[in-house]
């Protein structure tokens, strides 16, 4: 399954964070990566961090790709074996993962498979109970638990399985030695327990809905469990999380996963919210059945409350009673509540299926999809304790995640009871939070032609389309660089490598040791690799594997891997290259992608001397974009109406850009990385976005570089300035670039000032 740009943007900035924390150790990695302190208050020196993803935007698959990076990076150690405890917030949800993981044909599963060679076993809790030591030697052991099989308090644990003796277990604790992290019964004798199991494998911990786990109780038996690492994915992040990641919810609508804006509609009487709801159902309905190519059946999901001694509430059966008068045919009505699951068994996507009315209380709140609901009436009040939040995450997600040409299907609707529209926005501005949307994502149905909050349009009516590299006519990019004709196999393959060994002379895994994170019962797992596939072969298909260069031919880089190893087999043994095999990967890959840039340089500067390059504009900038969070305020010469939120130096900047004291500026744009047209390729792997461009009423084209002061003079930043100062040479006399920062902003000013 391919990834959304948001999904591979979160699994770059890991990557990022996992090589700081493997090279520099947890806060600075943490807060290189973010520009944020780390907070080590919950777990101490145990890494935790946490990937924010609203409702709807797939962090299960995310979650998937994650332990792929962090078993390679920053638990290498472990050799892709041990076990993974992957929490859920719930039994619906624990079964819902489970069965995704099961099934090899799933995308999760393939993701997990495809990572880690099939040497994949996935258990739920229950499962887990008879695991065998050679599983756990052997593969990466996924063990999908819900938090209530784990988290109680230390004095009721031994009532629970999963902390009680169990003899099936015995052979995991057979020649260890004593490590005071292990439960031990009264007499001091380590317990046989799954617990325990856990423990010795120093597990990574990945937490589904990770908010669910912010009592000190949680946080007690998760350090319990003697984690090397743990990770959770929430769309509403507790106090104390690590951050990494913030995925906005305009992101998903902008990869066409979500439905939003939410449209919402209030009534006094919760008979009138219901008869709208029924009307914006059949509407849409009829209009559904004009697209073409896809098959759309909206479904209405009603929220009933819950029955009351009084008799006062308007219970499942009323609601089913008020659809039938009204000539809704009874094969189109299911109930799914707690007690009842007319649901079981029902594929709601094929078209044979009649149900276009689902009624509930909340047993919709979690495990629970159909990208089909597009309506959501609660006749519940909205201050009652069965909240519309609950289910509203449930309508949410857009059909085949494919954006629609009637505008009227890239929204979901809400109908809810209460006394006012105030009332109504507020409960749901809340249930929008809890799945990690915002109150922009929410228009009120009177305002028919109500846009956005979070989409931009264009404020010129110019079509702007900045020049770029271009190889005879052609956009340029590194697959060009390198051409068809390279072969990695004839390119020097001689290089260093360090082996790093104790004092018995054993070769052992490069992990960093000087930092806190660090604790001495995370190296508890001992390290026999005794593969049965141990050879040289088999650690060169490992390191093709590992290594992903899609430019390169396999066959060319598995001869090229070949040479490189039977060289460091005159330096060093096999076992000790097959123990060190990650550092050895780093290291392999670092010179390979070297050989590639020397290359793509010597190439680079061959094509530019014959005047072989040069600049061409390609795609435009486009006439909407999604905002992540809108700056609140008003630019004179924005290009759009909105400007995504910049940092306070870059807002500093772009607002003396704005200024009037710069009459020849006609316009300017905040250039987005990964997402607007415009970056510059030279002949390193990564495109290159500058921030800004700027327009003036000439015709000159200035790109900008904002960069920090501690960024001012690094290597990075110096190949920016080559290539961007390349590019603009090219332009003849139209295209100017300057690298900006506190020290030279009136300098800049100033020379763009004569443009």
């Amino acid at each position: 399954m391919e990834l959304k740009r948001y999904q591979k943007t979160a699994l770059e900035t890991l990557e990022q964070f996992l090589r700081g924390l493997r090279d520099h150790g947890l806060k600075f990695g943490f807060m290189a990566t973010t520009e944020k302190p780390y907070s080590s208050d919950a777990f101490g020196g145990i890494p935790f961090v946490c990937i924010k993803i609203p409702t709807g935007g797939g962090k299960t698959l995310v979650g998937c790709h994650a332990v792929e990076k962090i078993m390679d990076i920053a638990l290498q150690n472990k050799m892709d074996r041990g076990i993974v405890l992957w929490f859920t917030p719930s039994e619906a949800i624990k079964t819902q993962t489970l069965k995704k993981f099961k099934n090899r044909k799933d995308p999760h599963r393939s993701v997990l498979d495809e990572a880690f060679d099939n040497n994949v076993k996935v258990f739920s809790n229950e499962e887990a109970l008879s695991i065998r030591k050679e599983d756990v030697n052997h593969n990466l052991c996924i063990v999908i638990a819900s938090l209530e099989a784990f988290r109680k308090e230390k004095s009721l644990q031994k009532k629970y399985k999963v902390y009680q003796e169990n003899g099936s277990l015995l052979n995991h604790f057979e020649n260890i030695d004593e490590a005071d992290f292990l439960e031990r019964d009264s007499e001091g004798t380590v317990i046989n327990s799954l617990a325990n199991v856990v423990r010795l494998s120093n597990p990574l911990i990945v937490i589904d809905e990770g908010h669910k786990t912010a009592t000190q109780l949680s946080i007690d038996f998760i350090k319990d469990l003697n984690p090397s690492f743990i990770i959770e994915y929430t769309a509403t992040p507790r106090n104390g999380s690590n951050i990494l990641v913030q995925v906005h919810a305009s992101e998903l609508k902008a990869e066409d996963m979500v439905k939003i804006p939410i449209v919402l509609e209030s009534a006094v009487q919760w008979q009138n919210s219901l008869t709208r709801g029924i009307e914006k159902r059949i509407e849409l309905e009829k209009e559904a059945k004009k697209i073409k190519g896809e098959y759309i059946r909206p479904i209405a999901l009603l929220q009933a409350q819950p029955k009351t001694k009084d008799g006062h509430s308007v219970t499942v059966d009323e609601i089913k009673n008020f659809l039938l008068e009204r000539k809704i045919p009874a094969d189109e009505i299911a109930i799914k509540t707690s007690e009842k699951n007319e649901l079981e068994g029902v594929d709601l996507f094929s078209k044979n299926c009649k149900i276009r009315y689902i009624i509930t209380v909340n047993a919709l709140a979690e495990g629970w999809d159909c990208s089909f609901a597009y309506v959501l009436v609660s006749v519940a009040n909205l201050g009652s304790k069965i909240a519309v939040e609950q289910i509203i995450g449930r309508i949410i997600r857009l059909p085949y995640a494919k954006k629609k040409t009637n505008e009227d299907f890239n929204r979901s609707y809400v109908f809810a009871s209460a006394r006012n529209f105030n009332e109504a926005a507020g409960q749901i501005i809340s249930g929008l939070e809890t799945n990690g949307y915002s109150r922009s994502d929410l228009i009120s149905s009177d305002k028919k032609d109500a846009t956005y909050e979070l989409e931009a349009k264009k404020a010129v009516t110019d079509i702007l389309k900045v020049p770029m590299l271009s190889l005879e006519g052609d956009q340029l990019s590194f697959e060009d660089l390198i051409g068809s004709d390279f072969e990695l196999s004839k390119q020097d393959h001689e290089f260093e490598f360090q082996i790093h060994y104790d004092n018995d002379g054993r070769a052992i895994i490069d992990i960093k040791k000087d930092d806190e994170w660090t604790r001495g019962a995370q190296m508890f797992l001992k390290l026999n690799y005794a593969d049965k596939n141990f050879s040289k072969n088999e650690l060169v298909q490992w390191l093709d594997k590992k290594l992903r260069f899609p430019i390169l031919e396999k066959s060319d880089k598995v001869a090229f891997l070949d040479k490189a190893i039977e060289y460091q087999l005159k330096k060093h043994t096999l076992s000790e290259l097959s123990v060190n095999r990650y550092v050895l990967a780093d290291r392999m890959g670092e010179f390979i992608n070297s050989i590639l840039e020397k290359y793509a340089k010597k190439r680079f500067d061959t094509f530019f001397q014959k005047k072989k390059i040069s600049t061409k504009p390609y795609d435009a900038y486009p006439n909407t974009i999604a905002l992540k969070q809108s700056v609140p305020q008003e630019f004179n010469k924005n290009y759009y109406e909105k400007i995504d939120k910049l940092n306070g130096e870059e807002l500093n900047f772009v607002q003396r850009l704005d200024l009037d004291t710069l009459p020849n500026i006609k316009y300017w744009v905040r250039s987005r990385e990964k997402v607007d047209p415009f970056y510059i390729q030279g002949w390193k792997r990564g495109k290159f976005y500058p921030d800004f461009v700027a327009i003036t009423r000439k015709g000159a084209i200035i790109a900008l570089e904002w960069k920090g002061e501690d960024r001012v003079s690094n290597e990075d930043t110096a190949y920016k300035i080559e290539i961007g100062e390349l590019w603009a040479k090219l332009g003849a006399g139209k295209l100017h670039f300057f690298l900006v920062h506190n020290g030279n902003v009136e300098e800049v000013l100033g020379e763009i000032k004569k443009l």
